[in-house]
């Protein structure tokens, strides 16, 4: 665990919205060591999810379309309490740990009665299943450390 500790960076909050500048979805990591890693260009639903899960909800729903107050999967599994128990139960960690393309790649850590089964997932919705389950969120520090050096470059 000790190896893990050094090669991953914990999250300590989250934060989705939607850009006003550029309106783009995002999500901040903010990590343990004090910066931040951030996820562009993620699904708005994830976004809407994240914050009506963390009760951060905007207070212009009165200004939403009937379309657009639409339930999503993630309403439904937020409504299910036994739902989520079971994910509880199962879920024990999320890493972002990977990337392809510039696409991130998170693992979502599964306990089966000590079978431990791990599946890739998109990073955001894999985010949303810890915050669900309140489950650890770690981000490999080498993915850190490029989006660190990108970020001084740009």
């Amino acid at each position: 665990m000790a190896e893990q500790e050094q090669e991953y960076i914990g999250v300590n909050k989250v934060d989705a919205f939607i850009s006003p500048m550029s309106g783009v979805p995002v999500i901040v990591c903010y990590l343990e060591d004090g910066r931040e890693f951030n996820l562009f260009y993620v699904p708005p639903d994830i976004v809407n999810a994240i914050n009506k899960l963390m009760k951060n909800e905007s207070n212009d729903s009165g200004n939403q379309s009937e379309l657009a107050r639409r339930e999503t999967v993630y309403d439904i599994i937020s409504f299910i309490p036994e739902i989520i128990d079971e994910l509880q139960k199962r879920v024990t960690q999320v890493t972002i740990d990977d990337i392809l393309d510039d696409i991130y790649l998170a693992t979502v850590e599964l306990n089966f009665g000590g079978l431990i089964i791990q599946k890739r997932m998109i990073p955001s919705h894999a985010i949303y299943l810890a915050l669900l389950t309140g489950k650890p969120i770690r981000v490999k520090k080498e993915l850190v450390d490029r989006s660190a050096e990108r970020s001084n470059k740009s």
